[in-house]
């Protein structure tokens, strides 16, 4: 089990309740319980503790400002509109051992949820600055992108797409908000390759079907992260841990399946 720091656990419950506050008095109210589903019963939070964790390394100051809070919630919504949609295209009636909004709803409404989350993303994102939104907007055009080499089998090319574009996004937004443009491309690589072990360990724990560059993905992982090392020192150490945990954890099976961090 890792260890998260306190500040950013403080961090996290802010985010919490910023996302319990997402849709509380939508009308009507199936459209409503299609949108909280997923915030109400909520899975690992990966993206927004990578996001608050890798912003507590590069600047402790910053963990709890407004726009990093409010980040850390997008990225989790944006993941809310990929999970709605994943359900309708592969008929999933069952997620994390409850009932999917498509199989509670109808497909339709699982779709209209998404897009009102896709709605509610941008507003929020208005907030952060024209920079921010324009590279959420890349952001969702990669994820539907992975969504469609996802049906036409292209599963290799659909793993950079579909899975990676939003961990790499828990990584990029606070360095956009914060300033911090020198480390963006190496934590765009970062962030891609991160995603895709995701997607390889979903694969072999779905299937047992494990992938020989598996290792080498994670050795890429390694050499990012000490160039980010090389910026920031030993501050690191705190979303440096927290890799490696993700890491040992893709590689073994269980990062998917696993409830929580």
């Amino acid at each position: 089990m890792y260890s998260l720091p306190p500040e950013v656990l403080a961090a996290l419950e802010r985010v919490k309740a910023r996302l319990n506050k997402v849709g509380e008095e939508l009308e009507p109210i199936s459209l409503r319980k299609a949108v909280r589903h997923y915030i109400e019963t909520p899975g690992k939070l990966l993206r927004p503790l990578l996001l608050l964790t890798f912003t507590y390394s590069i600047d402790r100051r910053s963990i709890m400002d407004p726009r990093i809070l409010e980040a850390a919630a997008i990225v989790e919504l944006l993941h809310v509109v990929s999970l709605l949609q994943d359900d309708v295209m592969d008929q999933h009636d069952q997620r994390r051992g409850i009932k999917t909004p498509r199989a509670m709803y109808g497909d339709g409404r699982a779709i209209v949820a998404s897009d009102w989350l896709i709605a509610e993303s941008i507003k929020m994102a208005v907030n952060l600055g024209a920079d921010v939104v324009t590279y959420l907007a890349d952001v969702a055009q990669r994820l539907s992108v992975g969504q469609a080499l996802d049906l036409e089998g292209e599963r290799d090319k659909a793993a950079e797409f579909k899975t990676a574009p939003l961990i790499e996004a828990a990584l990029v937004m606070p360095l956009v908000i914060l300033g911090r443009r020198e480390l963006i491309e190496t934590a765009k690589k970062l962030g891609t390759k991160l995603g895709i072990l995701y997607q390889y360990s979903d694969d072999y724990s779905d299937e047992n079907v494990e992938r020989p560059e598996t290792k080498s993905i994670a050795n890429e992982i390694g050499r990012y992260l000490l160039k980010i090392k090389e910026h920031v020192g030993d501050a690191i150490a705190p979303f440096e841990r927290l890799i490696k945990y993700l890491i040992g954890k893709a590689l073994e099976g269980t990062l998917t399946v696993s409830r929580t961090i």
